[in-house]
This record gives structure tokens, C-alpha cells and sequence, in this order.
């Protein structure tokens, strides 16, 4: 039976990386926001002239959710200036007012046209009374090691009732240890407390708050570095050290005492040994008798 051609090395190597960038791609789309793919076509459907599917695909990937900070706020922009297009005034002025939560300073797509323009100029008239979404992250510099610490966010008055939930995220930059947590906020004021076992000694903590909106896009972001202090070395303590170098050091911590010790048990020893060993003197008491 006749072998079979060896498969030549290029042809290999060629299909090994075809491997790996399939298994990489297939990571990413699966590490993805959920609004990922929609805003993908959004785009696509946008810079084809499509405005229609972009208008629909914007907005699906609003309502699956989870994008960043940047990819949110194109996607509202884009979503009121498509709005303006299609004639949709009311539904832009929506759009462009969520936008200017996110940013106040947006730009609108030149190629949106005039009218597009004109809402954002209308839209943001209308948000003079309510500021841009901003997170005050208020948390420490440094921290002692073995112990928590607290992380609070301060919110601008009345924008509480903008944001569904709070997210944390805590990376020790050192050993790459992680810790995550979501909270709701109930007023102007949310606390988040960070746990001991994150504060390792000498690391430096990478601190993130996002504020979120109840499809997990992230309308506002806070980052800050925090450091953990090393280890305190134990205070000196003089008259404490001095009484322990008299006990363990100097004459004491030689062989000296030992060996004087040894003499001194073996000269008793031996003392008690004659004492003990020596016969009785003879010793008459009386009148001496004679025979």
C-alpha cells in the first residue's frame, strides 16, 4: 500500500494559525457587549445611506445593552440625528437629551444634515436646568494593608433617578486579583466597601465606578489609583530592648554560665559525696575502762 505524501511544513503552519485566529475571533465575539453585534450593523447600515436600519439597529443595541461609555454615546447621537432624518422630532429630542447626560460637548454627524443640527441646538436649550452626568469618586490615596476601605460616589442632585445601578471594579495591578460588585443607589450618596483581602501589602489597587442605565450601558465612568501600604515594621521599644539584651545577650548569651554551672554542681557533688561516704570518728564519752 502505497504511503501518502507527506504534508509539506508551510501548508501546516498555514493551518495552524488559521486555527488559532478562528479560536480568537470566536473569544472575542463571545467576551462581546450584547449590543455589540447591533451597533456593528448600525454603523454599517449609517454609512451606507441606510437610515432606516440604522435608526433600528441603533436602537436595538441601546436595548440589549452592556456598551461602554464612548459606544453609548454614539449610539445616542446617531439615534436622534437618524430620528431628524426620518422626521421623527420628538423621538430626537429624546435621543439628543440622553446624550447630553452622557456628554454635554457632542457632536452631531455633519452628515446629518441641518435638521439634525437644529434639535441637538433645541435639545440641549431644553437640559440647561440638568447638568452632565458626573461621578465624584471619593476614596482614599493610600490604605493601610490587611484592611477595608471605602470607596463613595456623590451624584449631582436630581440625577440619582437617572442611573438604574452602580458598578464597581477593584484590580490589583500587582497579582491581577479582582473584585466586582453592583449597587442601586438610593439618593446622591452610594457607598461601596472594598474587603481586607484586597489589600494586599505594597499593591496598587485600579478603582472604576460606572453608573448605568437598566441595559448596563454605562452613561458615566470614575477611575482612581489607589496604594496599599507595606507592612509597619514593629516599633522599638529602648528599655524593653535593653532588658532583653541583659537576659539574652553580653555574658549571658556565652557558654560561660554553663560551664561555671557545672563546676559549681560537681564541687557540690562531690562535697556531699565525702560527707556523705566519710566513716565516723570514734569518740568515747566516760571514764576509760582497764582490764
Amino acid at each position: 500500500m502505497p504511503r501518502a505524501a507527506p504534508i509539506p511544513f508551510e501548508t501546516v503552519r498555514i493551518r495552524f494559525f488559521s486555527v488559532i485566529a478562528i479560536v480568537v475571533c470566536t473569544s472575542s465575539v463571545a467576551l462581546a457587549a450584547p449590543g455589540t453585534a447591533a451597533f456593528d450593523r448600525a454603523k454599517k447600515a449609517w454609512d451606507d445611506g441606510e437610515i432606516d436600519g440604522a435608526e433600528r439597529a441603533y436602537q436595538e443595541a441601546l436595548e440589549r445593552g452592556g456598551l461602554d461609555h464612548q459606544t453609548t454615546l454614539d449610539a445616542w447621537v446617531h439615534l436622534g440625528a437618524a430620528r431628524a432624518v426620518l422626521g421623527n422630532r420628538t423621538g430626537a429630542l429624546a435621543a439628543f437629551r440622553m446624550a447630553l447626560v452622557i456628554d454635554d460637548s457632542f457632536v452631531v454627524p455633519p452628515e446629518a444634515g441641518k435638521k439634525a443640527l437644529a434639535l441637538a441646538d433645541a435639545a440641549r436649550h431644553q437640559a440647561n436646568r440638568v447638568p452632565a452626568l458626573h461621578l465624584s469618586l471619593s476614596a482614599p490615596d493610600e490604605t493601610p494593608s490587611g484592611e477595608p476601605f471605602a470607596v463613595n460616589v456623590v451624584l449631582a442632585a436630581g440625577q440619582a433617578a437617572i442611573v438604574a445601578r452602580f458598578s464597581l471594579h477593584v484590580e490589583d495591578k500587582t497579582t491581577a486579583k479582582k473584585f466586582d460588585y453592583e449597587e442601586e443607589p438610593s439618593g446622591a450618596v452610594v457607598h461601596f466597601r472594598i474587603p481586607a483581602s484586597m489589600t494586599l501589602p505594597s499593591a496598587t489597587l485600579h478603582v472604576r465606578v460606572n453608573a448605568l442605565d437598566s441595559h448596563d450601558n454605562e452613561l458615566a465612568t470614575s477611575e482612581q489609583t489607589i496604594t496599599v501600604r507595606p507592612t509597619p515594621i514593629a516599633e522599638r521599644h529602648p528599655q524593653r530592648d535593653e532588658l532583653h539584651a541583659a537576659m539574652h545577650g553580653g555574658f549571658w548569651s556565652t557558654a560561660w554560665p554553663w560551664v561555671i554551672g557545672g563546676v559549681l554542681v560537681a564541687a557540690g557533688g562531690a562535697v556531699g559525696g565525702y560527707y556523705l561516704l566519710k566513716p565516723p570518728d570514734r569518740v568515747s564519752i566516760g571514764v576509760p575502762q582497764t582490764n
